[in-house]
């Protein structure tokens, strides 16, 4: 089973964050990359099996200010309204690649990674790997985009292992971490 997160850009000329964790007798967060277009990350996730993917990006039909939106910065979290202009791009991008994936049989979720850190009470993506004893066999976790997928990829991991919390508004879900710290 894989654990998959994509800090989604809304342009495939920026880097959409890649990250996956595959889970067996250890956990490995085994590959990171910033991808383009829809077809490379499309590619991408089909390399594995079962997965649950966690994407950093609204995923809705028409972009607009959600309830559950409203939610999370009651929660205190700093997310960007979907109505903004490039969140709107991004929402439309994320719709058609969940779409896509979800006829193709993957579970997938969205979440905020800036907000699931918060929510775990851990600072940081590599410190947040190592709370979990997830083993880290990449090198180059630098990058805002990897880091955030890395985070992503957490959450994806948490559905499957019961450590997820999700705010719901009653019809959208956005999925963070139980407090692990």
């Amino acid at each position: 089973m894989y654990a998959i997160g994509i800090d989604l850009a809304a342009r495939p000329t920026k880097c959409s964050g890649f990250a996956v964790i595959e889970m067996g007798s250890q956990d490995v967060l085994r590959r990171v990359a910033c991808l383009g277009s829809d077809e490379s990350i499309l590619r991408a996730v089909k390399q594995y099996g079962r997965a649950v993917i966690a994407v950093d990006a609204p995923i809705m039909r028409e972009p607009g200010m959600r309830e559950v939106d409203r939610k999370l910065i009651r929660m205190g979290s700093r997310v960007f309204p979907p109505n903004f202009s490039w969140m709107k791009v991004l929402s439309v991008r994320a719709w058609r690649i969940a779409g896509i994936l979800m006829k193709s049989g993957y579970e997938v979720i969205e979440t905020h990674p800036r907000s699931a850190l918060l929510s775990s009470g851990v600072p940081n993506a590599k410190k947040l790997l190592k709370v979990l004893g997830i083993r880290v066999e990449v090198k180059d976790l630098r990058k805002k985009d990897l880091l955030d997928a890395a985070v992503a990829s957490v959450v994806a991991y948490c559905v499957i292992k019961g450590c997820a919390i999700n705010v719901d508004d009653g019809e959208y879900k956005i999925y963070l971490l139980r407090r692990l710290a």
